[in-house]
């Protein structure tokens, strides 16, 4: 045996340092397990728990793992690469973020159009990046491309947040002859592209899509008599799959899908059609033995392909006679009704979007929005025709945060001034909430408008060029700190900011609302 030695400081210090390891190990042991005995237990910040909802289970979320790269359902290569686009120079704000000891100088004005972008007017303190383009190979943030054109004719899109702290941006395809489908854009935790793939392919016409509550994206077919949904993981590691939303009611040209998802252990769908530029709008319920199958154990995933028993039922509009504009509705299951009901009252729907009880009903033939009290079965219309904006409403985006956390925030943030009188910041009497895309038809203004609680518009991004075509693909990242939208002319996909680092539902400096 050879002389013992001793052991010198760096391998005391490793000792130390795996003894410190081992004790921190023990903590978050014992942390992990008090967070699960809390959550257990009904702990409404732990998560999406049944007290989020009001049900009394919790969804089974699909996981994504920023590690493993997801496969593809089909991965189409290009005979030949095109050339990368030529992109404006980058004006993101990423570098401009308010750190949290500095003070808030606001800098964003919805509806003071004073920022020119490759063709757009944006409002100021804006700043906009084109991040891809149709027929173009889409640039990573290390310098490398895609393998893979981007489509055109995009025409919806919703986000998804990864672990990294990034997210996905998928967006729907409007192209025909068996052209169409879904892609997807991931960006990393500083807004920079990472990569792009297709979910869907040789599907038709798809667009105005939303997220399940399970983290998965619905995708709708405008065809007539023979429009499907798609359920689509937005990492691709599950193949897209046809749903029973698209046949329930008959296969038909649908416009757009919500879920209203207050209450975990019972998620309603609605769906919207402009079959022969009538259309209708119907609920889609899931039976309780299709729940109990999917929904709180894996895969929820499969939910919306189980036939067992769903009750669909059709939206039925009842007006007051004094006054038109609004009255009360109901739901039947007679497709006649319901059908003969939506030609009375709005035809040719163009979207639909459910958000904290509230349905929200976009007409593009009347040029109407729909706002449908789900509780009380009450609604309410009002055009969307005003000044500028007189393109047709495409599609509806309820994205910001409840009314009252907002006024709450604008409290603390400007201390002595209420939500609701203005004052030295600038305040305006609310904050615009609810997002519309606008059709470019026949000449007329394409772009982003925001509707406060008031029904006052602020015209958020126009296009100056109007040979751009129709604003889509309106989308929000997790934080709501950047917005997506894409002109679906051009195939151009832009990624807006605030200049002052705010995120979309924060107080601004002041509001320019459309004059009627």
């Amino acid at each position: 045996m050879g002389k013992s030695q001793r052991c010198p400081k760096s391998c005391a210090l490793a000792v130390l340092g795996v003894t410190a390891a081992a004790i921190l190990a023990i903590v978050v042991y014992l942390g992990v397990t008090k967070l699960g005995d809390s959550t257990s237990s009904g702990n409404a910040n732990a998560g999406h728990q049944a007290d989020d909802f009001g049900g009394d289970g919790e969804y089974v979320f699909l996981t994504f793992a920023p590690t493993i790269e997801p496969t593809p359902m089909t991965i189409v290569t290009p005979g030949s690469p095109t050339k990368s686009p030529t992109f404006p120079p980058p004006t993101s704000a990423n570098n401009n973020l308010r750190q949290p000891s500095q003070p808030i100088s606001l800098t964003y004005s919805p509806g003071d159009l004073s920022v020119e972008y490759d063709g757009l007017l944006l409002s100021t303190g804006l700043v906009a990046t084109l991040v891809a383009e149709a027929d173009s190979l889409v640039p990573y943030a290390n310098g490398g491309e895609s393998e893979l054109d981007f489509e055109q004719d995009p025409k919806g899109g919703a986000t998804f947040p990864l672990p990294n702290g990034g997210w996905i941006y998928v967006v729907d395809f409007a192209r025909g002859n068996d052209r169409g489908g879904v892609g997807a854009l991931t960006f990393n935790a500083d807004g920079r592209v990472t990569d792009y793939r297709m979910l869907l392919e040789d599907t038709n016409d798809n667009r105005h899509g939303t997220p399940t509550p399970w983290g998965t994206y619905l995708s709708v077919e405008n065809i007539d008599d023979d429009g499907s949904i798609y359920e689509v993981d937005p990492t691709g590691v599950i193949l897209a799959t046809r749903t029973l939303l698209g046949s329930a009611a008959g296969r038909s040209a649908w416009t757009g899908v919500a879920v209203d998802n207050r209450r975990s252990n019972s998620p309603v769908f609605f769906v919207s059609s402009n079959q022969d530029e009538e259309g209708f709008v119907f609920r889609y319920k899931p039976s309780q033995a299709a729940i109990n199958a999917h929904l709180f154990s894996e895969p929820a995933f499969h939910l919306l392909q189980d036939d067992a028993a769903p009750t669909v039922e059709y939206l039925v509009l009842v007006p007051t006679p004094e006054d038109p504009s609004r009255g009360v509705f109901t739901w039947i299951d007679d497709a006649d009704v319901g059908k003969d009901s939506a030609i009375d009252n709005f035809a040719s729907i163009s979207d639909v979007d459910a958000y904290d009880g509230v349905l929200y009903v976009t007409s593009e033939e009347r040029k109407e929005l729909f706002v449908l009290d789900l509780d009380n079965e009450e609604y309410t219309s009002a055009s969307t025709e005003i000044g500028e904006f007189d393109g047709d409403p495409a599609s509806v985006l309820h994205i910001l945060s409840g009314h009252e956390s907002r006024r709450r925030r604008a409290r603390q943030l400007h201390a002595g001034h209420a939500h609701g009188g203005g004052g030295p910041a600038g305040l305006p009497a609310d904050l615009p909430y609810l997002y519309l895309t606008e059709d470019g038809n026949d000449n007329e203004q394409s772009g982003i408008f925001a509707r406060n609680d008031d029904g006052q518009y602020a015209a958020i991004v126009v296009a100056d060029d109007r040979r751009g075509g129709d604003a889509s693909s309106l989308a929000f990242s997790p934080s709501l700190k950047q917005m997506f939208f894409a002109m679906k002319g051009s195939g151009k996909v832009y990624m807006v900011e605030r200049q002052d680092g705010e995120s979309f539902d924060s107080p601004v400096l002041a509001t320019s609302y459309i004059e009627e």
